[in-house]
C-alpha cells in the first residue's frame, strides 16, 4: 500500500497521543518517523511503532515526559531525556549543539536517560544544515560480541558523519557498526525473508541466513576488529561520558520481560564559518567534483556520495508515498484498532 507522509505522519502523531505524549513531543516524535520511512528506512519508521507503543503502554517509557537541559559548560550541553521519546531529546540536543558550535565555533551535546531517538542520520542533517560538518552517534542493547567473544555485549551502535555542500546538498553517513543493522533482520522476519550469510549467526555461533535464528543469535561486527573498535567508542561517547545505561544493561523494547531503556546519544558540530564557509564550501565543491568523477568500474553508471540515494529516494516518495509492506501495515492497523484510533485502511 502506498500512503503519503502527510498522511503517515498524522496517523504516527494520532498514536502517540493515544499513549498519552503531549502534543509537541507527539509532533517531534511523528517527524522523525516519517523522515525514517520517505529516505528508504521503514525499520526506524511505520516497523517500529508497534513496539513504541508496547514500551509506552507498559509504562517502562514515560510518553507525558519532556527532555529538559541539565546543564551547560563552555561549548558542551548535557540533556536529561527523562525517559520520554528519544526523538525530542536528540532534537533538543541538536538544538544545543548549533547554539554552543555558533557561539564558541565548536559545539557537543550528550543525552542520557532517554529511549531510541531513530535514525542518526535525521539529525546529522540538521547540524548540516546549520552549516555545521557534524557526529552524532547513540548506543543501543546488546546484539554483538566484541571481536573473539561468544556473547554479545555491545550494541549495533550506529555512528554517523555530515557535512554541508554547495547547493543545499548534504553528505552524511549512517552506518551501523555491525554488518547490518539488527532492525533489518527483524524486517525480513516480519516478511519471511532470508537473510545473505556473513550479516549474522545462531545461538550456537553458527553461520545463518534464517532472520529468526539471527536474532536468537548475535550480529557480526563489520569488518571483524574494526566495528569492534567503533561498537566500543560508540558506547563510550553515548553512555560511559553522558552517564547513560550501558551496553548489556540497556534494555530492550523486544525483549519478553520489559525494562527501562537507558539510552544515551552524543553529538558534536565544527561551524564551518569558522574556516571560511565560502572557502569550505570551494573545497568541497573540488572534492566532491574528484569522487564522482572517478573512472567507474565496469558495469557502473555512477558514483554516488554517501546518503545520496537515501535522499533521491526522500524526494521520490513526497511525490509517490511511501509503500508499506502487507506485514508492516497490519501491525500498524492492529495498534490503531486496540488505541481507538481510524486505521490507515479505512483512510
Amino acid at each position: 500500500m502506498n500512503i503519503t507522509g502527510s498522511l503517515l505522519r498524522n496517523f504516527y502523531y494520532r498514536v502517540l497521543l493515544a499513549v498519552g505524549t503531549g502534543a509537541e513531543e507527539a509532533s517531534i516524535t511523528a517527524d522523525g518517523l516519517v523522515d525514517a520511512d520517505l529516505h528508504g528506512l521503514e525499520t526506524h519508521g511505520a516497523f517500529r511503532i508497534p513496539a513504541y507503543v508496547r514500551i509506552a503502554k507498559g509504562k517502562v517509557l514515560d510518553a507525558t515526559q519532556k527532555p529538559q537541559v541539565e546543564w551547560h559548560k563552555g561549548a558542551l550541553s548535557l540533556v536529561n531525556g527523562n525517559n520520554g521519546w528519544g526523538q525530542p531529546a536528540a532534537r533538543l540536543a541538536v538544538n544545543e549543539v548549533i547554539a554552543n558550535a555558533k557561539n564558541s565555533c565548536i559545539g557537543a551535546a550528550g543525552v542520557y536517560n532517554t529511549n531510541h531517538i531513530g535514525t542518526c542520520a535525521y539529525y546529522a542533517r540538521m547540524l548540516a544544515n546549520a552549516g555545521l560538518v557534524g557526529f552524532v552517534t547513540t548506543n543501543s542493547p546488546s546484539n554483538m560480541p566484541p571481536t573473539g567473544g561468544a556473547e554479545a555485549v555491545l550494541g549495533t551502535n550506529p555512528i554517523c558523519f555530515s557535512a554541508p555542500a554547495s547547493g543545499g546538498r548534504v553528505i552524511v553517513v549512517d552506518m551501523a557498526t555491525s554488518v547490518v543493522a539488527k532492525g533489518k533482520i527483524m524486517l525480513a522476519a516480519e516478511r519471511g525473508e532470508a537473510i545473505p550469510e556473513g550479516w549474522a549467526v545462531d545461538k550456537d555461533g553458527h553461520p545463518t541466513t534464517d532472520p529468526k535464528a539471527a536474532m536468537g543469535g548475535y550480529l557480526l561486527p563489520v569488518g571483524g576488529p574494526k566495528g569492534y573498535g567503533l561498537a566500543l567508542f560508540s558506547e563510550i561517547f553515548a553512555g560511559v561520558l553522558t552517564g547513560a545505561d550501558l551496553a548489556k544493561d540497556l534494555g530492550t523494547m523486544y525483549a519478553p520481560q520489559l525494562k527501562k531503556s537507558g539510552v544515551g546519544a552524543f553529538m558534536f558540530g565544527i561551524d564551518t564559518a569558522a574556516f571560511g564557509a565560502d572557502d569550505v564550501s570551494a573545497r568541497m565543491d573540488k572534492l566532491i567534483a574528484m569522487v564522482v568523477g572517478a573512472k567507474l568500474a565496469e558495469g557502473v553508471q555512477k558514483i554516488y556520495l554517501p546518503g545520496e540515494i537515501e535522499q533521491s529516494t526522500a524526494k521520490r516518495r513526497k511525490l509517490e508515498g511511501i509503500a508499506v509492506s502487507a506485514p508492516v501495515l497490519a501491525n500498524l492497523n492492529k495498534v490503531a484498532i486496540d488505541l481507538g484510533i481510524a486505521p490507515l485502511s479505512s483512510e
